[in-house]
């Protein structure tokens, strides 16, 4: 299987991070960039490649700055008093979605060098400027699908990670 990890991910290999999105606690990070149109004909930039994350994961920068996938829960910097009412939920308003989308908008450099498998079906991802994309599932919460790396060029790779381990289509 590490074949087949190391095989899929060399697709990304030197793409940049380009966008990350989220729906609910699934985290997207997309690399590269391509469009998709959708059934109702809405056109929408995504990546060549996107990596969904929904298990335990951190991005450690350069500087040695951490963001957490646990900071969805946590309310976003604001200057002044904070609002009132605050919903993870909604696209922008935790704390991880302001700093993932800083960490774009300042990074010129957060393309792609390599993969390391880990145990547990986890993985680094080292970027060229230095930082590090940890995944780590947590066994002791099973869950059917931990992560999943799949393309939206239409070539229908595929590859995912979850309580059964990983299975991989068109490698």
């Amino acid at each position: 299987m590490q074949e087949q990890l190391q095989q899929a991910f060399s697709k990304i290999t030197g793409l940049p991070l380009t966008k990350t999105t989220r729906n609910e606690l699934i985290q997207y990070f997309h690399f590269g960039s391509t469009t998709y149109t959708t059934s109702q004909g809405l056109i929408l930039d995504v990546g060549a490649y996107t990596l969904a994350l929904n298990c335990p994961w951190q991005l450690q920068t350069k500087s040695g700055d951490v963001i957490r996938h646990n900071e969805v829960f946590m309310r976003k910097r604001e200057a002044g008093m904070p609002s009132l009412k605050f919903d993870w939920k909604i696209p922008g308003a935790n704390l991880r979605d302001q700093r993932l989308h800083e960490l774009i908008q300042d990074s010129q450099a957060l393309a792609v060098e390599r993969i390391e498998p880990q145990e547990n079906n986890g993985f680094i991802l080292y970027f060229v400027n230095e930082a590090q994309l940890v995944v780590s599932p947590d066994p002791s919460k099973p869950a059917e699908v931990y992560w999943q790396f799949f393309s939206n060029t239409g070539d229908q790779l595929s590859i995912q990670a979850g309580e059964t381990g990983i299975t991989a289509q068109n490698i």
